[in-house]
């Protein structure tokens, strides 16, 4: 089989490699479609903290099952799956509270644990989720996406009626907008800097668009809630800058949603808004096992729209071209799906 390996920052090698064989409790998943997300894009650059080259990217991932290891039973041969890239220790404090992607020692498929830019992969059949046969395997990389955002979700709790506006329009602000007009955010804000993406969020129910920054769209927020504020902000970017206006946006008793991940400090930041205004501040990682169920249900009977986020599809052959393209203009980009064959 052959393998695309990130061997420095910059620096794909395409390697031969002998096709693997699942063990015990393990299944062989030849590799349907990977899509590429911007922590991919960081591990790429060489700014994500703590990756050791080289390695297999790949972690939003679909397959077909070719073959099972001894006592595996989980999945069939010849299922098509989606991959829970949180590879657990199952024995930690948090695994034990069920609190699995908390674990103390996590690793992530196509970081720690080499990942889905191969023709085949192996690995345990407990993080394989079967799908459905009508859904699109290189749309369904996003489920894995959209189950951290359920998870977010979930935790922050939208109610019918809620104001929430969504900061940030790439593909998790898109699915964040989505899941929010299914719990009955109403008005449901959208923010963001691209026209074309502030589109594709009216389009999948976003009741206003917003593209001021900063002041203009505290401003612009309060106004569409009468002055009030949101009862729920989700940031989506991981922009330090975007923290204060969102807590300026809520309302007295509001709750934040810290969704987008960012290593820089927030400037200029006390806590008296959290005390003033009685505000809840929620922070999500990852997902959970549970939350691919529910999320595979959404895609599959097109409660969520799957089908717009594919912007650009590339052979793994030309998986370089590919990571050179999403550096030089991420902002026109989605979703980058790699596939095996041209």
């Amino acid at each position: 089989m052959v393998a695309a390996v990130l061997t420095a920052p910059r620096r794909f090698a395409l390697q031969e490699r002998p096709t693997p064989a699942p063990g015990r409790g393990e299944a062989m998943v030849r590799t349907a479609a990977t899509a590429v997300c911007h922590t991919d894009l960081s591990i790429y650059t060489g700014h994500h903290p703590g990756v050791r080259y080289p390695v297999v990217m790949g972690h939003e991932s679909t397959g077909v099952v070719e073959s099972l290891g001894t006592d595996a039973s989980r999945v069939k041969v010849g299922q098509r799956v989606i991959i829970d890239p949180i590879i657990t220790c199952g024995t930690c404090d948090s695994c034990e509270r069920g609190r699995p992607n908390l674990c103390r020692n996590a690793g992530l498929f196509g970081r720690e644990v080499e990942g889905s830019l191969a023709d085949c992969i192996v690995l345990s059949e407990r993080y394989l989720h079967p799908l459905p046969d009508h859904l699109s395997l290189e749309a369904a990389t996003l489920i894995e996406t959209l189950a951290t955002v359920r998870h977010g979700q979930e935790r922050v709790g939208i109610s019918p009626g809620d104001a929430v506006a969504v900061l940030g329009q790439g593909a998790t602000g898109l699915l964040h907008t989505q899941l929010a007009k299914l719990s009955g955010a109403s008005p449901l804000i959208a923010v963001s800097r691209s026209a074309w993406k502030l589109e594709m969020a009216r389009r999948w129910g976003a009741s206003h668009v917003v593209t001021a920054a900063g002041q203009d769209a505290v401003d612009r927020v309060l106004g569409l809630t009468h002055g009030a504020g949101a009862d729920v902000v989700i940031e989506s970017t991981g922009v330090a800058s975007l923290i204060r206006p969102a807590i300026d946006m809520l309302r007295p008793g509001g709750k934040l949603l810290v969704y987008g991940i960012g290593h820089d400090a927030v400037e200029g930041l006390t806590t008296f808004p959290f005390y003033f205004k009685e505000l809840t501040l929620y922070g999500s990682r990852g997902l959970t096992a549970a939350d691919f169920a529910p999320s595979i249900r959404l895609a599959a009977t097109g409660a969520i729209d799957l089908e717009g986020f594919v912007t650009a599809r590339y052979p793994l052959p030309s998986v370089a071209s590919a990571f050179d393209d999403y550096e030089r203009d991420p902002d026109r980009i989605l979703r980058i799906v790699i596939v095996p064959d041209a």
